[in-house]
C-alpha cells in the first residue's frame, strides 16, 4: 500500500474542502451563492450537495450552490437575488430583467412567482436550448438601454422595460401588482408605451394592464385582489377611499369601495395574513386586540354609510371562487360577457 500517496491525497481533499468551505462563507456574506470553475471544486461542491449540507439552487453554468440551512431560511426575493448576484458577477455583461429587476426595484409582486429562474436580455432569439431556469426577453440593444442598479451592482432593464416583460410573463392578475407600485413609483404610460416600441414583445398585455393601473393600490394582495375582480368580470371598484366615523370621528381608508345601482355601498377589506403573525405589522400586539379593533373599524364603516363590509383574504383570491361567491353575495355587479 502507497501510504505517501495516500496521506497526498488526503491533503489535497482537506484543501478542496477548506477551499469549498471558504468560499461559501464568503458568498454568503456578500449575498451571493458559491460556484467554481475549478474542476476539483466543482466536484467537491457536487459531493457536499448530495450530503444535504449544499443546495443545488441553479443548474445552469456555473451550477450555483448554497448551504442548506442559510438557503432554507431565505424568503424567495432574498433567494432570486443571491441567484442573480452570483450570475452577474460570472457573466459581467449579462442585463437583467423579470423578477431580478422588479425585486430590485421594489415593485411589489406575489412570492409564489419566485421558480428559481432569472430573466436576461439578448438582442437576437439565436439558437438557445430552452432552459426553465434561464428565461430570455429581447431587446434591440440591452447594451445601451440597461441600467446600472446601484444597491445591487447588477445591469438592469429600466423600469418600463421591467414592466413590459412581466406583462408577458404572467398572467394579468399577477402581473398587476408590478404596475400598480411601479406607476406609484413614478413610471407613467408614455414610459411604458416609449418602451414597446424597443422590445420585441406583443405589447396587448401591457396595454389591458394600462387600462387598469392604479398608483391608489396600498400593496401586492390588494392589487392581486383587484386583478382577479377584473378577470372575474365584477365591476372595478374605488381604492383606498378616505372614510370619517361620525360617532367617534376616527378616520379610516377603506380598501375598496363600490356604490351600487341603488345609491347603497359596499366596502371590501383585504386582509393580509401577515398582520395576524408579523411582529411589524402588529406592534406585538395580541390577535385579539387586533381583531377587536377591526371590528370597532368595522362599526364605523358601518355608521358612515357602508351597508355592507366584505371581508377577503389572499387565499380566499387565489382560490377566486370564495372572492368571487363573496362578492356576488353582497350583490356587486358582474359582466355577462368578458
Amino acid at each position: 500500500m502507497d501510504f505517501h500517496g495516500s496521506r497526498i491525497g488526503y491533503g489535497r481533499t482537506m484543501r478542496t474542502h477548506r477551499t469549498v468551505t471558504k468560499l461559501m462563507t464568503d458568498a454568503q456574506r456578500a449575498g451571493r451563492c458559491a460556484y467554481s470553475r475549478d474542476a476539483a471544486e466543482q466536484a467537491a461542491l457536487r459531493r457536499r450537495a448530495k450530503t444535504g449540507d449544499f443546495t443545488r439552487v441553479y443548474p445552469g453554468i456555473p451550477s450555483l450552490y448554497a448551504e442548506t440551512m442559510y438557503w432554507n431560511g431565505l424568503m424567495p426575493p432574498e433567494r432570486t437575488m443571491h441567484i442573480a448576484r452570483t450570475l452577474g458577477q460570472a457573466h459581467r455583461t449579462w442585463v437583467f430583467g423579470g423578477l431580478v429587476a422588479a425585486v430590485a426595484y421594489g415593485f411589489e409582486h406575489q412570492w409564489c412567482l419566485h421558480d428559481g429562474s432569472v430573466t436576461i436580455a439578448t438582442s437576437d432569439h439565436g439558437t438557445y436550448r430552452p432552459n426553465r431556469h434561464l428565461k430570455r426577453v429581447y431587446v434591440s440593444k440591452p447594451a445601451t438601454t440597461r441600467i446600472e442598479h446601484e444597491e445591487t451592482g447588477l445591469f438592469l432593464l429600466p423600469p418600463a422595460m421591467t414592466l413590459l416583460d412581466c406583462a408577458g410573463s404572467h398572467e394579468f392578475r399577477f402581473a398587476l401588482p408590478f404596475f400598480d407600485s411601479a406607476f406609484a413609483k413614478g413610471t407613467t404610460a408614455e414610459d411604458v408605451l416609449d418602451a414597446t416600441g424597443r422590445m420585441h414583445a406583443d405589447p396587448r398585455a401591457a396595454l389591458r394592464l394600462l387600462r387598469h393601473v392604479n398608483a391608489k393600490s396600498e400593496n401586492g394582495g390588494e392589487s392581486l385582489a383587484r386583478g382577479t375582480m377584473i378577470e372575474e368580470r365584477f365591476s372595478t371598484p374605488r381604492l383606498q377611499v378616505p372614510v370619517k366615523d361620525p360617532q367617534t370621528g376616527a378616520e379610516y381608508r377603506a380598501d375598496f369601495v363600490w356604490t351600487l345601482a341603488d345609491g347603497t355601498t359596499v366596502v371590501g377589506e383585504y386582509d393580509g395574513t401577515r398582520k395576524y403573525i408579523d411582529p411589524d405589522m402588529t406592534d406585538n400586539r395580541s390577535i385579539h386586540e387586533i381583531v377587536a379593533n377591526e371590528r370597532r373599524r368595522d362599526e364605523g364603516l358601518r355608521r358612515a354609510g357602508a351597508r355592507e363590509i366584505v371581508h377577503f383574504n389572499y387565499d380566499d383570491v387565489i382560490r377566486r371562487t370564495p372572492l368571487t361567491m363573496k362578492l356576488l353575495k353582497a350583490g356587486i355587479p358582474r359582466r355577462d360577457v368578458p
